[in-house]
């Protein structure tokens, strides 16, 4: 039977103490016995590991009725059997403090205006997004002083807290709580504390405090213990003093002073340490700190040392404005390399994006490095790949006003790094380049189209390392239209897309250009070429059902254009297209506006698709070929005596096949007219259910002048989990050429519920390598990783690494996490 009394003065003083809120009803339910679950928890305070028995209460199954109840809640850990589950759930937010009514039940409540006031007995008061449980609370006679003692429990959102006594200071809100236990289930985390002190409405701190996020187990496998930690809500950041690390019961790392968040505010702070050991560079260690300069703009300066190079200072600046976009600056120095003949080295990079309305977005790129060596000697990123030009660019793009219309502008230049690259070899700045597409009409119908190319075309020339120069680039403003209308017929079984169009190009040459072609005696002249051109791109789709699902696809594609002589032209971004099956129905064999092709042939190509009963396509087959009409005479290289005389291609094939869920299969081979291969490759895949992966490739490329550069190589990649969260990773490059390992990779990582390990070593080339040339090694590395879950890793860049070099890492990673 519950009693309803009014009994304000001390349910205010009482919830004021604990919660901060008044309460607007009270009852007393009387009781006889105390539970079984607060007898376990008094008998939990009395184990040799205080708090054992409480922090198991609350880490039930994660598979368990209860936790999957609780729909869209935070669960542990993938590794981690169970999880935690409080009183209150961490979606229940709790009601305002002012205006919240309150519910009090107890064995026994006293109130006496002349002495203390006490409840006793089961005491329980319970608030939407709150509970608080007591054996008993007294409140003094002033209703200044309150005492709450014996299993003091308070719940919300989430935050589970257990103490023997609280003390507390009802005008000033300050008081303490001894011998608290505490879990926080969103952080998946749980600890102990002597003594929380509540020193104002903001502040808190806590005495002789643990934290893990390890499971309930008699000796976490690690654990954070401060002597003192204090949380500054007002602030949003948390200190601790004394604070050690400890891996079972062995301290492994003391740092006296950790400032850290407390909440999504950002804030100044040492970030998570990185270290490793290379055979170029030795023992290398870099600590981040980030500076939290200003709300739209920070910094995080890195000081790193290199044992076997120096001391180096790396900076990121990051900012973000009202009105003109966001950006960030970053780059690196270290002075006198000591392996470097004791040169500087040093990079810089710029970028910036700005979204000015719904039409008009531009964005600004600069990049900057000393030399070609210093991403491949100096990054800290696995990833980085050393690029032999980089770029310097602005953009300003339209799009998204008049329907139909994209336009861009833009200026682009190029460091190349490796300064003696031949002036032939390295790209010319565009100063500027004026980009437009305009398309309108009907997708399913009539449709026209519009494409302008303008630039101007600047290289540098002069001498190089002292040499004269011999190749002389022209440089000048290249102009490219063309206007094309098309009629695009589709139906589910067939297509049939026929088009016409004009192409015109003019060069105009700059001053400097027309100077030295007068002293050479060359042709100075401007070019202006006007070329035609009809296509015609039509396929049929035959379907036939049964208990597989079959179709059949013939497809043909004509292309003419007649031969408009463009000798003496200058090729200023113009490259031969790759050979595939997809450029067989292309009327372009040249990438970029320099040349206009004169074409008259015709491409068929037939592909089949076999889908089983739940729609894996257990077999796709293409082939096609190409037929020649005419020869063709048009080239990059003018300066050749021999053009395209063959009067077929060679056939084309591609092959693939997903022979279960598991198993991918897939081939491509493209043969030249006189039968030599001139390119294939093999892959298979393998993706198990349980985080095993398998990947082997050949690739095959044979040298073509002027089209593609020789290729012979093997890729082989795995992941295998071997027991328990134990698993082994690799990944090899070889080059069949040179009968040399491009790279080897071979990993170990382990998983836990609450900490992680991988170490892995690496063996791999410069990309700018030439692994025949005398004295060039591989680089060697060996890395470390140690996570500590909900506290960081020292180290992030394995999965970085792995999702780069493992193709399907990142769907196998999810398999494994999930299981």
């Amino acid at each position: 039977m519950k009693h309803q009394f009014k009994f304000n003065p001390l349910a205010t003083a009482i919830f004021t103490l604990l919660c901060g809120s008044s309460i607007t009803s009270y009852a007393a339910t009387p009781t006889t016995s105390i539970s079984d679950e607060q007898q376990s928890l008094k008998q939990a305070l009395q184990e040799s590991y205080p708090g054992q028995k409480f922090f198991e209460q609350y880490y039930v199954d994660k598979s368990s009725p209860e936790a999957q109840q609780r729909q869209g809640r935070y669960l542990s850990s993938a590794y981690c059997q169970g999880t935690w589950l409080t009183p209150v759930s961490p979606e229940t937010k709790a009601a305002d403090a002012a205006n919240a009514t309150s519910t009090i039940t107890a064995d026994y409540g006293h109130y006496n205006p002349q002495g203390d006031s006490v409840l006793e007995g089961n005491v329980l008061i319970d608030q939407e997004g709150r509970q608080i449980r007591a054996d008993k609370i007294t409140i003094d006679q002033t209703q200044t002083f309150a005492n709450a003692e014996g299993r003091v429990q308070m719940a919300q959102s989430g935050l589970l807290a257990q103490s023997d006594q609280i003390n507390y200071n009802l005008k000033t809100q300050q008081g303490d709580l001894k011998n608290s236990f505490y879990i926080s289930e969103e952080q998946h985390a749980h600890g102990r504390a002597e003594q929380i002190l509540r020193e104002s409405q903001t502040t808190t701190t806590l005495k002789n405090a643990t934290y893990s996020t390890c499971p309930p187990e008699q000796s976490p496998t690690w654990k954070i213990q401060a002597d003192e930690i204090k949380l500054n809500q007002e602030t949003g950041r948390g200190e601790t003093r004394g604070t050690k690390l400890y891996v079972k019961d062995v301290p492994v790392l003391a740092v006296p002073y950790f400032n850290f968040p407390i909440d999504d505010r950002r804030t100044t702070g040492i970030l998570t340490p990185s270290f490793g050991f290379t055979n170029d560079g030795g023992v290398e260690l870099a600590v981040p700190v980030y500076l939290n300069l200003a709300p739209n703009y920070d910094a995080t300066v890195t000081p790193r040392y290199i044992s076997d190079r120096g001391p180096m200072f790396e900076g990121e600046f990051r900012y973000l404005t009202e009105n003109f976009g966001s950006g960030q600056i970053w780059g690196g120095y270290l002075a006198s390399d000591q392996k470097y003949d004791d040169e500087d080295r040093k990079d810089l990079h710029f970028l910036h994006n700005w979204q000015i309305n719904e039409q008009f977005s531009t964005n600004l790129e600069y990049n900057y490095a000393s030399d070609k060596d210093y991403f491949t000697d100096l990054s800290n990123n696995p990833n980085t790949k050393t690029d032999l030009n980089l770029r310097r660019a602005w953009e300003l793009n339209y799009k998204n006003g008049i329907p139909g219309l994209k336009a861009q502008l833009k200026v682009e230049d190029f460091q190349t790094l490796d300064e003696t690259t031949p002036y032939v070899d390295r790209p010319y700045a565009r100063l500027p380049q004026f980009l437009l597409n305009y398309k309108a009409g009907n997708a399913l119908g009539l449709e026209y189209e519009f494409n302008n190319d303008t630039a101007y075309f600047k290289k540098d020339f002069g001498t190089i390392d002292g040499d004269t120069n011999d190749s002389f680039e022209p440089s000048g403003t290249r102009v490219y239209n063309d206007f094309s209308v098309r009629y695009n017929y589709r139906t589910p079984w067939a297509f049939a897309i026929p088009e016409v169009s004009i192409r015109n190009v003019n060069t105009f040459y700059d001053q400097d250009t027309i100077n030295e072609f007068d002293n050479t005696n060359r042709s100075s002249n401007d070019k202006s070429y006007v070329v035609p051109q009809v296509t015609f791109d039509a396929g049929l789709t035959f379907e036939k059902e049964g208990t597989f699902l079959q179709t059949l696809s013939p497809r043909m594609f004509y292309a003419y254009a007649p031969y408009k002589n463009q000798d003496g032209a200058p090729n200023f971004d113009s490259a031969t297209a790759s050979i595939n099956y997809d450029q067989l129905f292309s009327a372009n064999r040249f990438y970029g506006h320099d040349r206009l092709e004169d074409n008259n042939f015709l491409s068929l190509g037939l592909s089949y698709s076999l889908f089983d009963t739940v729609g894996l396509e257990r077999l796709k087959a293409s082939v096609g070929q190409s037929y020649y009409f005419e020869d063709r005479r048009v080239t990059l290289d003018q300066t050749a005596d021999v053009f395209d005389r063959e009067n077929h291609s060679g056939p084309i094939v591609s092959v693939s096949s997903q022979l279960s869920q598991n198993f991918t299969l897939g081939a491509n081979s493209a043969w030249m007219a006189n039968g030599d291969n001139a390119q294939r490759d093999l892959q298979l895949y393998f993706t198990g259910d349980k985080g095993n992966l398998y990947n082997v490739g050949y690739f095959y490329r044979k040298e073509i002048a002027d089209r593609q550069e020789h290729y012979d190589q093997v890729v082989a990649s795995f992941v295998q989990p071997i027991h328990n969260n134990w698993r082994i990773m690799g990944h090899a490059q070889y080059d069949l050429d040179n009968n040399v390992a491009r790279e080897y990779l071979l990993g170990v990582n382990y998983e836990s519920c609450c900490w992680g390990i991988s170490v892995y070593g690496r063996e791999y080339y410069n990309d700018l390598d030439d692994v025949n040339a005398a004295g060039i090694e591989p680089k060697r590395a060996i890395m470390a990783e140690i996570t500590l879950k909900g506290l960081g890793g020292l180290n992030s860049k394995l999965s970085s690494l792995l999702e780069n070099r493992i193709l399907g890492f990142n769907n196998i990673n999810q398999t494994w996490t999930d299981r």
